[in-house]
């Protein structure tokens, strides 16, 4: 199957936030079905979450007190302090993938799925060597201390692999910066 394009997510991603992504790609399936009735997997993904993202507490407390998330903030420092860490990030990373997964294929997608430990962005660059378009989708929650030092994945991709990247965040047509 050669690949449309990528999806590296953190969070779960709805329908919805699947149509967006595929509408700012121009791979919208409607028009996707009249231009393509013959291939039956023109639009194929391959979505890469990773099993823990490695954030710092300190980056999760300012994301969280920089968006008026007071519980988030403490959220963040409970589960740190319980050692319930690992346990989370694992519990959270399954649960990304089967609604990314479930979400892509509910709108006409042919769709792999793999969880990643380690660094995503050597699973990223393994899966652009078999993707037509060289386009990464990112989806994350808006973490305002790695985008603004470009730390966050999609920044990371776009630096590091030099793909083209749809930064998007979840529940939003908002486009990220990177």
């Amino acid at each position: 199957m050669s690949t449309s394009f990528i999806v590296l997510s953190e969070v779960p991603v709805s329908t919805s936030d699947a149509m967006t992504a595929l509408r700012y790609l121009g791979l919208d399936p409607a028009e996707q079905e009249e231009a393509d009735a013959a291939s039956p997997d023109a639009l194929a993904v391959r979505v890469l979450v990773p099993r823990d993202a490695h954030r710092s507490l300190v980056a999760e407390v300012i994301d969280a007190l920089g968006l008026i998330d007071l519980r988030g903030a403490w959220e963040a420092v409970a589960v740190r302090a319980r050692h319930e860490r690992a346990e989370h990030a694992a519990r959270h990373a399954q649960e990304a993938l089967e609604a990314t997964t479930a979400s892509f294929r509910k709108v006409g997608c042919t769709v792999e799925g793999t969880l990643c430990d380690g660094d995503p962005l050597e699973a990223v660059q393994g899966l652009l060597d078999d993707c037509s378009s060289q386009a990464v989708v990112v989806f994350s929650d808006p973490q305002l201390f790695e985008e603004t030092f470009a730390q966050d994945w999609a920044h990371r991709v776009e630096d590091h692999l030099h793909a083209t990247v749809l930064h998007l965040y979840p529940g939003s047509t908002m486009i990220g910066g990177s």
